[in-house]
């Protein structure tokens, strides 16, 4: 019995998580678009990795080639560039495409002769290591801008991060989401509080994944009844380890909506593994008759 407690308070802690986990991602989203913080990282990525630092170099003729400005929007450029149209892109600056006849390999060798030659010396490598096939040249074009888009998708992570956090711990002073105060009340004795949210969770689970309409997972917290907001707040009763309970929050938060919904995931699971299974009814045995005086 103790044992189920205990783990069906960590289900209800873990998918209070989730939810406001998820609210979280939906809010960082939307001021990553105000700020367009994908494009300026894109573009100071290509940067680095043409090296080119200038306003009017390769990374502007770059963004202005018709595969590349295709994707950007009106005022903004493109949060993402597919490697292949970076690729094909590049290429035609280095040595544009003829009409008449297919890209020669001595036109992209001089095209690269004009490049700067840090970058001259980088292209010129992944041509050697093409065998000095034009296609072959393509595909390893592609590899090089994957590699250089993992460090700018690294930078993006980190950044989302930080910024997650600083937004779980503003929503967890604003609406009083602490962590300490939710766990007592989970383990507490017989708390109504723990079953519902056990099997709130189980039908979120069932519903998919992380990927929900944010008036969906709002909801889902309004309907909870959880411990939280500032109408039963005492100072007195619960001393400062709410100010304990919102870092709680915050740093639980910032993990990200995936981690909590593969753990809660794991945690229904194994819930349900240890639930012991309906014994069926059994026949009853037959009782052996006494045998008359006289028989064998």
């Amino acid at each position: 019995m103790f044992g189920s407690t205990i783990l069906d308070a960590a289900i209800g802690l873990v998918f209070v998580y989730l939810l406001v986990s998820l609210v979280i991602s939906a809010a960082n989203e939307v001021i990553a678009g105000i700020f367009k913080s994908r494009a300026k990282d894109l573009s100071k990525g290509i940067q680095q990795l043409l090296q080119d630092q200038s306003e009017d170099g390769l990374v502007a003729k770059l963004y202005q080639h018709p595969l590349i400005h295709g994707l950007s929007g009106p005022k903004s450029k493109p949060s993402y560039i597919p490697s292949r149209t970076f690729a094909l892109a590049l290429l035609d600056l280095v040595a544009p495409a003829s009409t008449d006849a297919p890209r020669t390999l001595d036109e992209v060798r001089g095209g690269l002769a004009n490049l700067p030659e840090p970058l001259q010396k980088t292209l010129t490598t992944l041509l050697e290591e093409s065998q000095l096939d034009v296609e072959r040249l393509k595909t390893n074009m592609e590899v090089w801008f994957n590699n250089g888009m993992e460090r700018v998708g690294g930078w993006y992570k980190r950044k989302s991060q930080i910024i997650q956090l600083s937004l779980a711990f503003v929503l967890a002073g604003i609406l009083n989401i602490d962590s300490v105060h939710m766990a007592r009340t989970l383990f507490a004795v017989n708390s109504p509080l723990r079953e519902s949210l056990v099997q709130s969770a189980k039908d979120f689970s069932k519903s998919g994944g992380t990927a929900k309409p944010l008036k969906e997972v709002t909801d889902a917290l309004g309907s909870l009844a959880l411990p939280i907001g500032w109408s039963d707040f005492e100072l007195g009763k619960r001393g400062p380890t709410f100010l304990l309970g919102w870092l709680i929050t915050a740093f639980a938060v910032s993990l990200g909506a995936p981690f909590w919904f593969d753990l809660l995931n794991k945690f229904i699971n194994v819930r349900a593994a240890g639930k012991a299974p309906e014994e069926t009814p059994k026949d009853p045995k037959a009782v052996p008759q006494p045998k008359s005086p006289g028989n064998t």
